[in-house]
């Protein structure tokens, strides 16, 4: 009579062959993660500035989306015609600013921004209601090295997103 089923052996070495697979795939999954992560940002950030930019030019009034690397957050407010900041209707956001922090592993590493009609004293980006603005360029990095630039034309302040090449140091 023959027996059915596998002996402890051979399970064993099935148990041995699945622990190893995964310890070779866990690591590259950690960087795809970070990856999506960080393009997911810079999506966002970038999609932040493409609607203030249609709001000033829709509303008439100067936006302005400031950048604090050091709090790791992008702040979104608005200037009333008189150079006063303005406040949203929806009464969501406090003191007419939103909020957005950058995830964990995302950071800001360079910020290269023109100077501004309202001078502040983090960089900062505004859209004016002719649809310019001052341009600038953020670039976004994950700790692996990998990197996002986000440009803002000066001229049309138009938005531009890209995946940039990480530089030698």
């Amino acid at each position: 009579m023959k027996e059915r089923g596998f002996s402890l052996i051979e399970l064993m070495v099935v148990i041995i062959l699945i622990g190893l697979s995964i310890s070779l795939v866990a690591p590259s999954l950690s960087r795809f993660s970070k990856t999506v992560e960080l393009k997911g940002t810079a999506k966002k950030i970038s999609g932040i500035l493409r609607y203030c930019r249609s709001e000033a030019v829709n509303r008439g009034q100067v936006y302005q989306v400031l950048f604090d690397p050091n709090l790791r957050e992008v702040r979104v407010q608005w200037m009333e015609s008189g150079g006063e900041k303005g406040k949203d209707e929806k009464k969501e956001e406090k003191n007419g600013k939103k909020i957005y922090f950058l995830p964990d592993g995302v950071r800001m590493k360079g910020i290269q921004i023109a100077p501004s009609q309202y001078p502040s004293e983090t960089p900062l980006i505004e859209f004016y209601p002719n649809g310019g603005s001052n341009g600038g360029t953020i670039l976004l990095e994950t700790q692996g090295g990998q990197q996002y630039k986000i440009k803002v034309s000066f001229l049309t302040g138009m938005v531009e997103l890209e995946k940039a090449e990480r530089s030698e140091r």
